[in-house]
């Protein structure tokens, strides 16, 4: 069974795949400039769960291709877009959209996503978005339009990120996570926000 993630960056998706699936991450690797922009924790997620985050270079048949691969793996498989088009054309069901009821939490998301990335992922969203004069806040408006523009029958309300039990007991709730499976989620959410300058 696939969980595509999509997510707005920002959002916390890249945490999230790592609390859910231990078998995204990959704790050292050699190839480190291709993990480099992709962690989760103190981890890397593999390559092969992070494809879709630069969805505009690939055509639907690549991408259709790449979803097919995942289908013929037993255990559900986690793994992260941010192509909102292809998920509504293909995928809608099965995609897990990662929302905030809390509307005060975008202005951070925001700020995060322009502290995490670099200049030329900056210029390449200051494309899509309508954007004024001040980027965080043309990026904060565009996440809001997008979650009010774009509904998945399967959301997962962040609004609790910065509340571990309260986040640890949605997580459980939406993804009917096992007790075991819980304590390693807690464990990556714990040594995230344990990082010096976390955001």
């Amino acid at each position: 069974m696939i969980y595509p993630i999509l997510f707005r960056g920002g959002m916390f998706g890249d945490l999230l795949i790592g609390m859910l699936d231990q078998r995204s991450l990959i704790s050292k690797t050699y190839w480190e400039k291709e993990y480099g922009h992709s962690r989760s924790s103190d981890m890397y997620i593999k390559y092969t769960r992070t494809y879709h985050k630069k969805f505009f270079q690939y055509t639907d048949k690549q991408k259709n291709r790449y979803y097919e691969l995942f289908k013929k793996i037993r255990n559900p498989v986690y793994f992260l877009t941010h192509d909102t088009d292809f998920s509504i054309k293909y995928y809608k069901e099965e995609t897990i959209q990662i929302v905030c009821s809390d509307i005060k939490l975008f202005n951070y998301f925001a700020e995060r996503f322009n502290l995490l990335h670099k200049k030329h992922v900056i210029d390449e969203t200051k494309k899509i978005i309508k954007n004024a004069n001040n980027f965080v806040e043309d990026y904060e408006k565009s996440l809001i339009s997008w979650q009010e523009n774009f509904i998945f029958p399967k959301q997962f309300d962040i609004k609790n990120i910065m509340n571990k039990s309260l986040f640890l007991k949605d997580l459980q709730k939406f993804f009917l996570i096992d007790d075991e499976n819980l304590k390693w989620a807690e464990h990556i959410y714990t040594k995230h926000f344990q990082k010096k300058n976390v955001t």
